[in-house]
């Protein structure tokens, strides 16, 4: 199969704010399959956890210790690049079809789970496309049991999320809303965000990811806290 990779950067309707920082737009990866007259693709998107560092240090030998270290750091546009660079030459001559041996190369040589992603995606695209059927169907999936879309709130003072809900619900029609937590300000500051949300949309269903914003000790207080507002997920 013929494999190439492309760029294209997503602009966000509105700057998300996590524990992390602020982004107003990501830099994707396009893989791109092509076989039998078939152009099938499949998308990464960097982010700021997981098994990357810089390629630097490691060896493009699957034999040898592997692609890259097992620590914590960001998975850049980059790295996903350079990473992709280096193992398509050794996936070209598989097809779509031979997905186990695909996945061993991928596991041996380490690639980082974003630029994995981005591979496995689009062999998936082309299997759906071969065969003439939406993923749901060819996986055996009940589509009445698929989980709601949810849209995403960041970090804000309490009348920015009423305005951010506001400006959401009506554009995805989402009924699930999954807040940003971890302010800098502190763990009041992100209870008053919780409860102004859920005073905006009481009929919404809540979950909450602080992005590791949160000490273990204060974790703790805020999920006893979080249970008793009825947050579904944290």
């Amino acid at each position: 199969m013929r494999i190439g990779v492309e760029t294209f950067t997503v602009h966000k309707r509105f700057p998300l704010t996590i524990s992390r920082g602020t982004t107003s737009e990501t830099t994707n990866v396009w893989v791109r399959i092509e076989q039998e007259g078939i152009e099938a693709w499949g998308e990464g998107s960097p982010f700021s956890l997981g098994k990357a560092t810089s390629l630097s240090s490691s060896s493009s030998d699957p034999g040898t210790e592997g692609f890259l270290p097992p620590t914590p750091h960001k998975q850049t546009t980059e790295i996903l690049l350079e990473a992709l660079e280096v193992v398509i030459p050794m996936l070209e001559a598989f097809s779509p079809w031979e997905h186990q041996q695909i996945e061993r190369v991928l596991e041996e040589v380490q690639v980082p789970s974003a630029a994995w992603a981005s591979i496995d995606l689009a062999i998936h695209d082309w299997l759906g496309k071969r065969v003439g059927l939406p993923l749901w169907r060819l996986w055996g999936l009940n589509r009445r049991r698929i989980v709601p879309i949810s849209s995403t709130v960041g970090i804000s003072d309490p009348d920015k999320a009423r305005q951010r809900v506001q400006d959401w619900i009506p554009i995805t029609g989402a009924h699930v809303l999954k807040i940003k937590l971890g302010s800098p300000d502190g763990i009041a500051a992100d209870q008053q965000m919780l409860l102004a949300i859920r005073d905006e949309a009481p009929e919404a269903e809540l979950s909450v990811d602080a992005n590791g914003g949160w000490s273990l000790e204060e974790g703790i207080e805020m999920c006893n806290w979080l249970a008793s507002q009825g947050v579904r997920h944290f």
